[in-house]
């Protein structure tokens, strides 16, 4: 009789049919051990969705624990108890039986392969997550007096982990996701008791370089500011990092030209982010601004492998501001579209306080073409080039009329001899070219510095025009000296660098030739600078 009941049980908890389960059980009262485990199996196991949820896991805890004395060297007792337990959100309790059913188990290949699908490796390790977390959140508290790295962890543990769909591992303060080769890694820039402002550092071997984005927030305490700036963060940049990782929502495919090259990309993007007036409940449509650029967007892509635009708007002293950037490159063209399109079309102007979006393009494989510093390792070796550059360029001795006959003649050597020392033409005139203008634009705000260069090729009668969100090499020069340059111990040797690079900026010396002085650029308005042209001979790649 007991067995065919046994039968019937194993059937039904097959078909996942557990109501039926408790009705056929407690119907055959009294129970033993066995009938009362199969019980409290069947109420763990009624759907999570149900409204008297907690009900089913207390009752099943209730049934376990009356039979504790002759569950206590059993381990399919201490799963069900630690199971229970753990839906019942005591996560302490649950990771008590759960080890102590591993440690009962008889340690055989047959057994092995019996425990396997209990899964009691994930459901310790999210044990030991979760009471982790917990206690996190209790030190954490409104975050009134909390230190930066309790600041962190709140984060990490109880904000980012876990909030993408793949397994993620908390390591080195930053969030790690093996399937994907992903790290996200916050840094707090600076917090108080009501505001913070946290710095999003976002890796990832899909992505031609780092990703970087700033968010803040503020609230009545700490614990509200947190919550608004990750979740600016995770609304918009990652949310557009995870529906690219993971090819959703349906794929924007785009084509551009570069360097006589056909380029094709798919386009991915977040909702828009909008922070508006509490009345104002209309939505806008998620592609408005992508509308808005994609006709003219192609001028500004090279052969990179993914391109991040980043799309942000406020109000500001009663004027809509708006900055559009590629891999953290301002286009000036692209934040006066969209600027006044916000101004003009949208009609939104009195209801919005901030609009952000982040649209990312990534090539296709059949389109893109090689590229010498690809990946981590190829950034590390552009990393070690431009450092020889800069070493180099410390040694570099002013022009001297009287022992050298001609500046050209000066250049060239110093170019042969860049060359010699990193073996990449390119990459010596590209970092002549961009180094100097990249300190320039740090020092002075007030300088209109031109987005795009004209290089004359060899034999060719038409320059061609390049902007420099074009370069592949652009942003991780950009990236590469500042690292480089935050990390110099001999501060002396990095300020003589510095300066060195200053004197070779063309917009500098454009400035100098109208006879402005250097001291008086801050007091001075927006000045315009002309045209960057450079000739190349055939050694020069365009990449």
């Amino acid at each position: 009789m007991k067995q065919d009941i046994l039968q019937k049980i194993e059937k039904l908890h097959n078909n996942e049919k557990h109501a039926e389960i408790i009705k056929l059980i407690e119907k055959n009262e009294p129970l033993d051990y066995e009938l009362t485990c199969l019980l409290a199996r069947a109420y763990c196991n009624i759907p999570a969705a149900a409204d008297d949820a907690y009900m089913y896991i207390n009752k099943a805890v209730s049934l376990l624990l009356s039979v504790k004395d002759m569950g206590k060297n059993d381990p399919l007792w201490h799963y069900r108890i630690g199971f229970a337990y753990f839906y019942a959100d005591k996560e302490e309790e649950a990771l008590e039986h759960f080890k102590k059913a591993v440690e009962l188990i008889p340690k055989t290949k047959d057994n092995a392969a019996k425990w396997r699908d209990f899964n009691l490796g994930y459901f310790i390790g999210e044990c030991e997550d979760i009471i982790k977390a917990k206690q996190i959140k209790n030190k954490f508290g409104t975050g009134k007096n909390a230190s930066k790295q309790d600041v962190l962890d709140f984060i990490l543990f109880n904000m980012l982990h876990k909030i993408l769909p793949q397994e993620d591992i908390v390591t080195d303060n930053s969030i790690y996701v093996p399937e994907w080769m992903l790290v996200i890694r916050p840094i707090i820039i600076a917090f108080d008791n009501e505001k913070i402002e946290i710095e999003w550092n976002i890796t990832c071997p899909e992505f031609d370089n780092s990703i970087k984005e700033l968010s803040f927030g503020a609230g009545e305490n700490l614990l509200e500011a947190v919550f608004i700036a990750v979740g600016t963060f995770t609304a918009s940049l990652l949310q557009t990092v995870k529906n690219m990782l993971l090819h959703n929502p349906a794929k924007i495919t785009y084509s551009s030209e570069f360097n006589k090259h056909y380029h094709n990309w798919d386009v991915y993007y977040n909702p828009l982010l909008v922070a508006r007036d509490e009345m104002q409940s209309g939505k806008l449509d998620d592609l408005i601004f992508w509308d808005q650029i994609k006709d003219i967007l192609s001028y500004y892509l090279g052969n990179q492998k993914t391109v991040c635009i980043k799309i942000y708007a406020a109000k500001f002293a009663g004027n809509i501001i708006c900055e559009c950037s590629i891999d953290d490159i301002y286009v000036n063209e692209l934040s006066n579209m969209l600027g006044d399109y916000i101004d003009d079309e949208m009609n939104i102007s009195d209801q919005f306080y901030s609009i952000r979006q982040y649209i990312i393009l990534r090539q296709h494989e059949d389109t893109r073409l090689p590229y010498k510093y690809e990946g981590k390792e190829g950034y590390i070796e552009l990393k070690n080039n431009i450092k020889k550059i800069c070493d180099i360029i410390y040694d570099l001795q002013p022009f001297d009329e009287e022992e050298q006959n001609d500046v050209e003649d000066v250049f060239y050597d110093l170019i042969s001899k860049l060359d010699d020392a990193v073996n990449d033409f390119t990459l010596c005139i590209e970092s002549l070219i961009f180094i100097p203008e990249i300190f320039a634009a740090n020092l002075y705000d007030n300088i209109a510095f031109p987005e795009n260069i004209s290089i004359y090729m060899q034999d060719e009668d038409e320059p061609e025009v390049i902007f420099y969100t074009q370069f592949s090499d652009y942003s991780r020069i950009y990236r590469a000296i500042w690292e480089i340059f935050d990390n110099y111990e001999d501060t002396e040797k990095r300020d003589i660098i510095y300066n060195k690079f200053m004197n070779m900026s063309f917009s500098i010396n454009s400035i100098i030739a109208e006879g402005k002085k250097i001291e008086d650029l801050e007091d001075t308005d927006e000045i315009m600078i002309p045209v960057f042209e450079i000739n190349a001979d055939e050694r020069f790649e365009i990449r």
